[in-house]
């Protein structure tokens, strides 16, 4: 089989990848390299093809994930990365929401009411077929595309424990959503979606509806 771009890229970073995860001793971090299309800055900028311990993996929203001892951070909106050298490796960019929730196995759903302005606000994260993870954020009327890192570790460590779940699953802790809101929810599905799921959707969040009908 003949792999280019990203999945190339994998394979060529499978140990680093797998050192990263058994120093740190977070056994979902491979989830959240992959799932993210983090690429270690060493590599990357400084051509760097030994195999050692990569520190700072980046993203392509200019986000740095860091390994601090057995710690990882996140480092938002880093200002020490070259952003003229951040290329994105997503085949699927800028396609419509509908389309991205057909080609997807997996959605988390976090809806809430925006503690500024009141008007609600939806963050949503898509499990893609091909293991990739995508996110979009509703807020002041406008959808954008954003980095699966703003769902912070604890919400990829739900992600990732729950890939191949079946049900529908109901988190109503919102003091851990990605974006700020005064009163919250959040789901979990698999896609083809439970019986339940739309009535839920259609019912609650009908600007939502929409994308999954």
């Amino acid at each position: 089989m003949n792999y280019t771009g990203i999945d190339k890229l994998y394979i060529d970073l499978e140990k680093h990848i797998l050192l990263a995860q058994r120093y740190t001793e977070i056994p979902y971090l491979s989830f959240i390299i992959k799932g993210c299309r983090l690429k270690p800055n060493e590599y990357v900028f400084e051509n760097n093809k030994k195999l050692v311990l990569f520190r700072k993996w980046h993203d392509e929203f200019s986000n740095t994930l860091e390994i601090d001892g057995k710690d990882v951070n996140i480092i938002y909106n880093d200002l020490s990365l070259d952003r003229k050298k951040i290329i994105c490796t997503d085949l699927y960019y800028g396609l419509p929401l509908k389309k991205i929730a057909k080609m997807s196995k997996l959605v988390h759903i976090c809806a809430g009411i925006d503690e500024d302005n009141f008007e609600e606000t939806y963050f949503l994260t898509f499990l893609g077929m091909d293991n990739y993870l995508r996110s979009y954020l509703y807020m002041y009327g406008e959808w954008e595309t954003v980095s699966p890192l703003l769902l912070g570790m604890k919400l990829l460590y739900f992600m990732s424990r729950n890939t191949r779940t079946t049900e529908l699953l109901q988190k109503n802790n919102y003091k851990i959503f990605p974006m700020a809101c005064a009163s919250g929810q959040s789901y979990l599905s698999y896609i083809p979606y439970k019986k339940e799921f739309i009535p839920i959707i259609e019912k609650k969040y009908e600007r939502l509806a929409k994308i999954f009908r």
